[in-house]
């Protein structure tokens, strides 16, 4: 979270101090507008990103199943996953999901099938919520009169992406190894029930 409000700061300041000085000529307003502007800008995106996230977060679990192939990640993703170095940053992502109540901060039971379902259904929500952050991020741009949009709110929207990117990365990447440990669920839960299956074909023959 620190790392996020840090980026979000950052970023406003810099813009500030781009855009104060040509706030009379380019932009057509007084300096203290431009300040109000990216407060604005940024209260928006995070508005916005947490109403989508709600509406995506209540939708029916279904529409996310891991069984559904649209979610699948391929060997190319993988590679490319792999050859961000995803692994020593991915930690640092701020990891959202606590608020709703369902971490995926770290696996709290691995040997529970309808845990494990459960945290995919979540990780495939998330990486929903994030996409849709980044597209209805750039609503943003119809805010503002045109003259606002390169020096203000295509750069807020931009940074909004870039925050929305990163989680989507990092739950791509977890997402394999969790169908890995899902498939082992399965044939266990498989194998149990046919010992089972077989146990009571022997008592019904005795």
């Amino acid at each position: 979270m620190v790392l996020y409000l840090s980026i979000i700061s950052i970023s406003a300041i810099i813009l500030c101090a781009f855009d104060i000085p040509f706030a009379l000529g380019l932009l057509q307003c007084d300096w203290w507008f431009v300040i109000v502007a990216v407060l604005i800008g940024i209260a928006y995106e995070i508005t916005i990103d947490a109403i989508f996230a709600t509406i995506i977060e209540k939708s029916p679990n279904k529409w996310y199943s891991p069984d559904k192939k649209f979610f699948e990640v391929g060997k190319t993703e993988r590679k490319f996953l792999e050859k961000t170095k995803i692994k020593k940053w991915k930690d640092y992502i701020w990891e959202l999901g606590g608020l709703g109540g369902f971490s995926k901060r770290k696996i709290a039971d691995p040997k529970s099938l309808e845990y494990i379902e459960t945290f995919l259904i979540e990780i495939n929500k998330g990486v929903v919520i994030h996409w849709a952050g980044i597209f209805v991020g750039f609503t943003l741009l119809l805010v503002f009169p045109f003259r606002y949009i390169l020096p203000i709110t295509l750069p807020i929207a931009i940074v909004n992406m870039v925050l929305n990117i990163f989680p989507i990365l990092a739950l791509r990447y977890n997402y394999p190894k969790m169908m890995t440990i899902r498939k082992k669920l399965l044939r266990d839960k498989a194998k149990e029930a046919s010992l089972a299956t077989e146990i009571s074909d022997e008592k019904q023959k005795d």
